[in-house]
């Protein structure tokens, strides 16, 4: 018989324990940042967060890491892309490899953090968890709103009920090493891609079959169990800081590491490089994003022949994940002469699906 103090969030049929592990998933804000000055392999920039950070566990969600140029006449559109990311107290700090200086939303970034887990001297008995009676900031909550499974033929839209959709973080789990799967957050559409023999580079098709989605909304309150029974916590301020109506982030330290890469080559542009879980998580799940680009197979016959470029989105195949191409980014590149493929150099925290399915 499992042992510790479980809840039944509301219209779940699924019992969490959240004795252990138990997190807020803090909102350091969005940064929309233009292309900075100089070019170089390696160009640093610093820019304010709007909120600071407290020294937890960082996590970049890259909705935007790469920029591409529209297609110039010369066929070698300059390429922007993130290197790294971290954050210093207030500050947000970014390295790029960057050609093409002072272009407006280069990158769209939201930044999170997972709070350091908190000692308790009184309360419900939570082990390396964050002290839910020790919170003040209301705006830096973020909670489990919203679980599902789900098959994409096509796309498929993040309900708009969904709690602060702008700012979510969608995690999901599948199981699919060919059809990539790309969320774009303009749209809140998580589609598939394929025919990356098309003269975009790709197509949005294909069926991705038993997705487990959960979303995590932040800058939210916790509301009473709608049923009326359940158990909350308040701070010292009276605010409800845990609430048994939705279930907090469960996060064992579970990562997945991207390495940062940029390629040249005249041969194929596919890339499968697949990227294991790291970290105490059975079965992992990856928040969505861009993560880089990648061309398509199609190549034009002319004198600077040129592949079409597309925004990276992620295969899925047991525990591991892979970038690889998706949206087409309406620009073409001269392979012979400029990077056919790049990936941003990130690490992403993961969250363990047999917490809440």
């Amino acid at each position: 018989m499992a042992m510790g103090f479980t809840i039944v969030p509301d219209g779940w049929d699924k019992r969490i324990d959240v004795t252990a592990s138990s997190r807020i998933l803090s909102s350091l804000g969005r940064n929309q940042i233009q292309g900075f000055n100089g070019t170089g392999d390696n160009v640093s920039m610093s820019v304010a967060l709007e909120r600071p950070s407290t020294g937890g566990t960082y996590l970049c969600i890259p909705n935007k890491g790469v920029y591409v140029e529209p297609s110039p006449s010369n066929g070698i559109p300059k390429v922007n892309i993130l290197r790294s990311a971290s954050v210093s107290g207030g500050t947000l700090n970014i390295n790029a490899y960057q050609y093409y200086p002072n272009v407006p939303n280069t990158y769209d970034i939201s930044s999170f953090e997972v709070p350091l887990a908190q000692p308790q001297t009184y309360g419900i008995a939570m082990t390396d968890s964050t002290n839910f009676t020790g919170i003040t900031d209301v705006s830096r909550f973020g909670y489990v709103t919203y679980r599902a499974i789900i098959s994409i033929s096509g796309a498929w839209t993040l309900p708009a009920s969904i709690p602060n959709r702008d700012s979510c973080v969608v995690f999901a789990r599948w199981e699919n090493g060919g059809t990539p799967l790309f969320y774009d957050r303009a749209t809140y559409q998580i589609r598939p891609y394929t025919a990356f023999g098309s003269t975009d580079g790709a197509q949005i098709g294909g069926t991705v079959t038993n997705i487990y989605i959960v979303v995590v909304s932040t800058g939210v309150t916790p509301p009473v169990p709608a049923s009326g029974f359940g158990t909350i916590i308040r701070n010292g301020q009276g605010v409800i800081t845990f609430s048994s109506a939705w279930p907090p982030v469960i996060w064992r330290g579970g990562m997945f590491n991207f390495p940062y890469y940029l390629e040249n080559s005249s041969g194929s542009p596919a890339k499968v490089q697949w990227n294991a879980a790291t970290g105490n998580v059975a079965l992992p799940m990856v928040p969505l994003g861009s993560f880089g680009f990648m061309c398509g197979d199609y190549s034009t016959v002319e004198t600077y022949k040129k592949r079409p470029v597309c925004y990276s989105g992620l295969l899925m195949s047991g525990n591991s994940v892979s970038t690889y191409r998706a949206m087409p980014a309406g620009s073409r590149i001269a392979y012979d002469f400029a990077p056919i493929r790049g990936q941003i150099g990130l690490s992403v925290p993961c969250l363990d699906a047999a917490d809440y399915f």
